[in-house]
């Protein structure tokens, strides 16, 4: 139980990192060179952030499980 609770913290910790340092440097550079709003770099963050999340948590394994 306490595994899957410290699993899970680990797994939110990591997905602030990932969502938090691209919320930065979406904010800047978005601004300076892609010409987008703070607002569109937010939804272009969301969306990679769970593209990722799908990716790492649900496709990978499932294609593991197959092979």
């Amino acid at each position: 139980m306490l595994k899957k609770v410290l699993l899970l913290l680990k797994k939110l910790f990591y997905y602030f990192l990932l969502f938090s340092g691209i919320i930065f440097s979406t904010s800047h550079l978005g601004d300076n060179y892609m010409g987008i709003s703070d607002e569109e770099g937010y939804l272009l963050v969301i969306g990679i952030c769970c593209l990722t999340a799908f990716f790492l948590e649900y496709f990978i394994p499932s294609i593991k499980k197959r092979t």
